[in-house]
């Protein structure tokens, strides 16, 4: 079933009446309705000019409601196609290409409560187990691969810190972070128009710039009066010796004793270096975030950008998750005020 926009999913907000001058990101969602997505991500890095591709990745998938109740909604997200970038590094197109393979039969069974938030993944356990089976098969092919491999990291190390990501329910809502980026926002109340505030990040200073408002049909078949985007950049300032202290725990966590007790001891040669590269001398970085979300009137997400870029000295690592929608079929409801019946799309 489907409620229509004047019952119960209309209070959402803790009974909070919302005003005319600010969006509230509320799902409006049907049993049976059903999006398809398409999803862009790379991981480059630029340095003194030249541009290299550490991962890039395109997949599309199914996000269908498969029941609607009082409560929330019941939801799968449905793998479809996954394709992986030659230009990525050989250890990277090893490991998409085994994950790839077993992903495409997996599909994720998730809860979002009433406002269309997401509450839990009803069956992590079940995408644990085949991870596990899929983690072995990617170590298997990487290490028989590339031999002195486990001389750097050891495989045991590589594999149970594989694992561990998928050992939690937190750990598997955290690997489909496509849920986040569609639905993260929902529930939340944003106030029309250009804002610009310093906050923390954390711990960290942090400003950020805003831009909330409704969008213009450009399209009658595919855009609706009532869609709205939010639009904010951040810039977050971090201490270089804080960025490469975390990074040297994510690598100590793979490596070898003896590598990783080098790379400690390393320590102030490596931040002096990165100091020494960094325009007129600075002691920290800018962390950008680039963000755009774009939703239906409905609160079906429509298109969602995350651009993060981290300027290091020698150059800067730039991270794109861009998701959008390709295909769509719902069972819309039309407000009572209007004497009109339901209808497809």
């Amino acid at each position: 079933m489907c409620s229509s926009f004047v019952c119960a999913a209309q209070n959402l907000m803790l009974d909070t009446e919302v005003p005319d001058t600010s969006i509230a990101v509320i799902g409006y969602f049907c049993k049976n309705d059903s999006m398809t997505f398409r999803k862009t991500y790379s991981k480059i890095k630029v340095e003194k000019g030249d541009t290299t591709v550490d991962n890039a990745f395109t997949e599309e998938f199914l996000i269908v409601v498969t029941d609607s109740t009082s409560d929330g909604y019941r939801m799968k997200l449905i793998p479809i196609a996954f394709d992986y970038s030659e230009e990525s590094d050989s250890i990277h197109r090893i490991m998409q290409a085994k994950l790839s393979e077993l992903s495409k039969d997996i599909v994720c069974e998730f809860t979002t409560d009433e406002i269309g938030k997401v509450q839990s993944i009803i069956n992590w356990r079940e995408i644990r187990d085949k991870m596990k089976v899929g983690i072995k098969g990617m170590c298997d092919t990487l290490y028989s691969t590339i031999p002195f491999l486990n001389d750097i990291m050891p495989r045991k190390q590589v594999e149970n810190t594989l694992l561990l990501r998928f050992s939690t329910e937190q750990g598997v809502r955290e690997a489909y972070n496509e849920l986040n980026e569609l639905f993260g926002l929902h529930g939340n109340i944003f106030d029309i128009g250009d804002k610009e505030i310093d906050t923390q990040a954390n711990g960290y200073p942090m400003h950020v710039t805003a831009s909330i408002g409704y969008i213009p049909v450009e399209d009658e078949d595919n855009d609706f009066d009532d869609d709205y985007s939010i639009i904010s950049k951040s810039v977050t300032t971090v201490p270089i010796e804080d960025i490469l202290d975390l990074g040297l725990d994510s690598m100590g966590l793979m490596m070898t004793d003896a590598l990783s007790d080098s790379l400690a001891n390393h320590r102030k040669d490596m931040l002096d270096s990165i100091t020494a590269a960094m325009p007129n001398g600075a002691k920290n970085f800018n962390i950008i975030n680039n963000e755009y979300y774009e939703y239906f009137f409905n609160g079906w997400p429509k298109e969602s950008f995350n651009q993060k870029i981290s300027g290091y000295g020698f150059g800067e690592r730039i991270e794109t998750s861009h998701i959008v929608w390709i295909m769509r079929h719902w069972n819309l409801v039309i407000p009572e005020d209007e004497d009109q019946p339901s209808h497809e799309i």
